[in-house]
């Protein structure tokens, strides 16, 4: 590992990447169209350099801009563009009764817990007849975990729709919820409050006070199986950082072996949370409002904190401290005891 010289990590209050725009509203849709998903490169050799299309249509076939994806990623790929009107097809699926939408189907958990998750966020007087989704740039896959996560954000039994690119939809009525979150930018109060529910099945269980999210079994995985992306810590390193935060009192945990309820119970409690950026660390939104996150940089982002983590404990009122990637293991030994951990 390479030695870094930055200001002393320190417990700081998170606050959102970008300032947030106003908060989303809800609006109900007669006879919706949800257009079918469509994907294609730009003629620019530079990012953004592809363009997606799937949103939702009112009964006079206008583009509801509400139901649009937010791209908050200054190194995304893609970018929304979404015809103001759209010409319906006539082999649509039909929706009878009231949908209520779900915005972007994904198959990551993390994207699954901020993009998918947080659009779910009103509270409907009545129970709407399932849920309508745009898959994630034409491709989707559905899991246990999915669905159960669906159950505890209080959506279960519900039937599912996801739209990709095959074949569009038709809702004899949508209620379409402006996005909660823009990724890398900011997460409203919409969205804690979805995460919230979801955690407070599992409050009242006696949990470990402090979890470290481990990625040595995963990355052994990934090795093995010739990840695409590059791994950039050796397996004695992982190792090591394990040992050291088990050594700190912490609870280390390899979310990829547990199930949902399993992760949950282990983290709607704990005061701590601690790990390397990415989707791992982004269940901080299941702790509660006074928890800690140490974050650790990774490969993708060693010096600087992840944007998307950063808003969401902003979004959850927690404090925070970012080590760079790459510290020395007694350089993260001597970070925690400052932390008072």
């Amino acid at each position: 590992m390479r030695t870094i010289s930055l200001t002393r990590p320190r417990w700081e209050s998170a606050a959102p990447p970008v300032q947030p725009r106003r908060p989303p509203r809800v609006l109900t849709v007669e006879n919706a169209y949800l257009s079918e998903v469509a994907t294609g490169n730009l003629a620019t050799v530079y990012h953004l350099d592809q363009w997606f299309r799937g949103a939702v249509y009112d009964a006079n076939d206008t583009l509801v801009t509400a139901s649009q994806k937010q791209l908050g990623n200054p190194r995304g790929k893609r970018v929304a563009a979404d015809p103001e009107r759209v010409l319906r097809r006539s082999d649509a699926t039909e929706l009878a009764g009231t949908w209520l939408y779900g915005g972007t189907w994904t198959s990551v958990f993390g994207h699954f817990l901020v993009e998918t998750l947080t659009t779910l966020w009103p509270t409907l007087d009545e129970r709407p007849a399932g849920l309508a989704f745009h898959s994630s740039f034409g491709r989707h896959r559905t899991s246990d975990w999915q669905q159960r996560l669906l159950d505890l954000a209080g959506w279960h039994d519900l039937p599912i729709q996801v739209v990709d690119r095959d074949r569009p939809a038709r809702a004899q009525r949508l209620v379409v919820p402006g996005r909660s979150v823009s990724l890398h930018a900011w997460a409203h109060p919409e969205a804690r409050d979805v995460w919230q529910r979801i955690a407070a099945n599992f409050r009242g269980e006696r949990g470990p006070d402090r979890v470290y999210i481990s990625r040595t079994a995963l990355n052994a995985r990934r090795r093995s199986e010739g990840h695409r992306r590059p791994i950039r810590t050796t397996s004695e390193e992982d190792r090591a950082l394990d040992d050291l935060f088990a050594r700190h009192g912490f609870d280390i945990v390899a979310p990829e072996a547990l199930s949902v309820d399993e992760q949950l119970r282990r983290l709607a409690s704990a005061r701590v949370l601690a790990g390397l950026s990415g989707s791992g660390l982004h269940q901080s939104a299941f702790m509660s409002p006074d928890g800690r996150v140490v974050e650790i940089g990774d490969g993708r982002s060693a010096d600087t904190p992840v944007a998307m983590q950063v808003a969401i404990d902003a979004a959850l009122g927690h404090k925070r401290a970012f080590i760079p990637g790459g510290t020395e293991k007694s350089g993260v030994e001597r970070t925690l005891r400052r932390l008072g951990l």
